[in-house]
């Protein structure tokens, strides 16, 4: 489900402008997670922090990127870029120690990024493939702060998210978009659906079930399921857009996934165990 998100996304910034999509998305939340909104007492710059790097940040330059681009694929796997650059912002904020393995890792993801981005088809939207690694950047980012978190449940934490992510949106989509009432008069049932199907598939159902997941079995055995999600994001986009999957596309999105998996893998391995009663919650990129 969170796969498909992705062209959910793309279908929606189609018919609306894609910080005024955001807005509709946080304001939306806001009114249904109000009930969990609870002062974080002693974290409330860290949540700040994590509301602005994630919902405005990381959830702005995604949709950006989607309505500058006609292609869902490639964008859905150069957002995975986010594993190896939260590695290497691990290493040098937090101290943390990375072997060969995963730096080799690291480098094959990248190589698979450049791989892609040198592709003729890729060439025409270097924007796009730009502000998606912005957006990779910003989540990558925000799960710094949210390991400064401790003793934060997850829908009080989205709440949160929410309620500070709505009114950036607005401002930011004032200031930089223009024809929002006119989108909003004539859109079709096709932008609105998306745009319910982004909230029902992207922040309700898939954080339930992530977490479900997250709270019962070992992360070894959850994580690569966050592989799955770039395919299911390159399946969707060939079916509902029609994209093209060039030998050099192709080749480049094995690499990236490949160094993706063996940082998941190795990370699940040595990470130890954790307490996901403590975990703030996030929703992984390439699944908005």
């Amino acid at each position: 489900m969170a796969g498909t998100n992705w062209v959910g996304t793309k279908v929606s910034v189609d018919w609306f402008p894609p910080f005024l999509v955001v807005a509709m998305r946080f304001v939306f939340l806001s009114v249904v997670l109000l009930p969990f909104l609870r002062v974080v007492r002693g974290q409330m710059l860290t949540v700040i922090a994590v509301a602005i790097t994630l919902g405005v940040m990381q959830f702005g330059f995604m949709f950006l990127s989607l309505s500058l681009s006609t292609d869902v694929s490639t964008l859905a796997i150069v957002n995975q870029v986010y594993v190896p650059i939260s590695t290497i912002l691990a290493v040098l904020v937090l101290g943390e120690t990375v072997g060969w393995r995963r730096w080799s890792a690291i480098a094959i993801a990248f190589a698979g990024v450049m791989v892609m981005g040198f592709e003729p088809q890729s060439l025409n939207q270097l924007p796009a493939l730009g502000v998606v690694m912005l957006s990779a950047l910003s989540l990558s980012l925000s799960s710094l702060f949210m390991r400064r978190l401790t003793g934060v449940p997850v829908w009080q934490l989205q709440a949160w998210i929410a309620v500070i992510a709505a009114p950036c949106m607005l401002v930011l989509s004032f200031l930089f978009e223009d024809g929002q009432i006119h989108a909003l008069a004539t859109a079709p049932w096709q932008g609105w659906a998306a745009y319910a199907y982004g909230i029902v598939a992207g922040s309700l159902f898939f954080h339930a079930g992530w977490y479900y997941l997250l709270r019962r079995y070992p992360v070894s055995m959850v994580s690569p399921i966050m592989l799955m999600m770039p395919l299911i994001g390159v399946l969707s986009g060939v079916v509902v857009y029609g994209d093209v999957l060039t030998w050099q596309l192709i080749i480049g999105g094995v690499l990236t996934l490949v160094g993706v998996a063996i940082i998941v893998l190795r990370s699940g391995r040595t990470g130890g165990d954790v307490d996901f009663d403590k975990v703030p919650a996030t929703e992984p990129a390439g699944t908005r």
